[in-house]
């Protein structure tokens, strides 16, 4: 029996999401420099609402790895998606900032579940050898909704305002959840999707069994381990230089390169298209890689490392006064850091224990959009005290170079194991 690929379709619904995702949070960057002048905020106060979504987000982000283990990816998305869609279409609605950042408190809350859950189903649904690439085209989804869609939006903005951006964004969310309802289940074993064949693949693929006690497990018993830190630190380096240039891009060529908000939409692209490649990149290096027999976390961490020197790019940026080229060094720091962030999560199903994915993801989405909580903020202060994006821009740089150092010397080459440790213990506590 020849079988089926019912894994990829899962695999473009969660690609699609993520996009949605992206494009509902970053609308707000797009909408800046018009939010800005209409409801009259200041660096700061637009600084503040642009974290604001963090602030809920990030603490949810334990608990839903959690949730997500024990509910389902298939309901959990469904509740997750319908909540974050109906914020952005309120967020059209708000006239003072106290209301947005309300609103925007609540959407983190709603998109809490996207990576973990994420996470859960490439775990339940691919291979090993496979899962890098399946991460890069979920994750490259990040990039497709902050800066493809992004002259569209601009161009809503200028002809119908920017509420109506906020409203049109919100409502695509409902149309993806028909067909995740429709297409998807929890396990491919469920799923009119994939054939015997494709089950029996799959399963191969996956040499290892849940352990009940990784199932049960506290997700705080992660921070014992070696591994772990350099993976909660790197996202978190990550997205600080993504957060911060979702938020500020825009109004960055619009301010200090002097370009229409029109333009500035079309040129936004650039740097977004280079993230999607290196994604989808990073995914196909790290699993050719294992193909050729090296360790799956091995090969991980080295694209890691590699992607995260990318930034350094970004330093060229703060010398030169011509917009397109600052525009094109921030493009291939973004692409290149994109070989890092396709692997990202795929670095969690390697790492954690069978059963577990969901916490871990859970505690490193948590600890890296902490990085949210920074970065719109800080970005708006130095603005705010400096009058120009230098040291803003720089603070990145830093984050990320040393994101490859701890990629590089601290993470080992083998996956956390609950089940040997309780072993262990209970030998200790019989004098064995």
């Amino acid at each position: 029996m020849k079988k089926t690929n019912g894994r990829w379709l899962v695999v473009v619904l969660l690609f699609i999401a993520t996009t949605v995702n992206y494009m509902d949070r970053a609308i707000l960057g797009i909408a800046g420099p018009s939010m800005m002048k209409d409801l009259s905020l200041s660096t700061v106060q637009f600084g503040i609402l642009g974290s604001a979504f963090f602030w809920s987000y990030a603490l949810m982000q334990i608990p839903v790895g959690m949730i997500v283990d024990k509910l389902g990816a298939r309901l959990t998305y469904s509740i997750a998606i319908v909540w974050w869609s109906l914020c952005t279409v309120f967020t059209g609605l708000g006239r003072s900032i106290g209301t947005l950042i309300g609103i925007r408190v609540l959407m983190g809350i709603g998109e809490a579940p996207a990576f973990p859950t994420n996470t859960r189903v490439i775990s339940d649904w691919l291979p090993a050898n496979e899962r890098g690439v399946a991460n890069g085209i979920f994750n490259s989804g990040t990039a497709i909704g902050i800066g493809i869609t992004t002259p569209v939006l601009a161009w809503i903005i200028e002809k119908w305002g920017w509420q109506a951006a906020f409203v049109v964004i919100g409502s695509i969310g409902f149309i993806w959840l028909a067909f995740w309802l429709f297409f998807f289940r929890n396990q491919p074993s469920q799923s009119a999707i994939a054939n015997k064949a494709e089950v029996d693949y799959i399963a191969a693929g996956q040499t290892e069994t849940k352990s009940e006690l990784a199932i049960k497990i506290s997700p705080i018993k992660f921070l014992r381990y070696r591994n772990v830190w350099p993976m909660l630190y790197g996202l978190f380096a990550h997205n600080y230089l993504i957060y911060l240039m979702m938020t500020w891009l825009p109004t960055y060529l619009v301010v200090e390169r002097h370009m229409t908000l029109l333009k500035a939409g079309f040129f936004t692209m650039l740097p977004w298209i280079m993230s999607f490649l290196g994604n989808i990149l990073g995914g196909i290096l790290s699993d050719w890689l294992i193909r050729r027999g090296w360790n799956s976390i091995k090969a991980r961490k080295t694209i890691l490392a590699i992607g995260m020197l990318f930034p350094l790019f970004i330093i060229p940026t703060v010398y030169t006064k011509d917009a397109m080229t600052a525009l094109i060094f921030i493009s291939i720091a973004i692409g290149g850091e994109g070989l890092a962030a396709g692997i990202l999560w795929a670095t969690v199903s390697d790492v954690a224990p069978i059963g577990a994915e969901g916490k871990l993801a859970g505690l490193q989405n948590f600890v890296g959009n902490l990085a949210g909580w920074l970065a719109p903020v800080v970005t708006g202060l130095l603005i705010s005290q400096f009058k120009n994006f230098t040291i803003a821009l720089i603070i990145p740089i830093v984050i990320c170079g040393i994101a490859s150092l701890a990629y590089t010397f601290i993470i080992k080459n083998q996956r956390i194991s609950f089940h040997e440790e309780k072993t262990e213990e209970k030998n200790v506590a019989t004098g064995m």
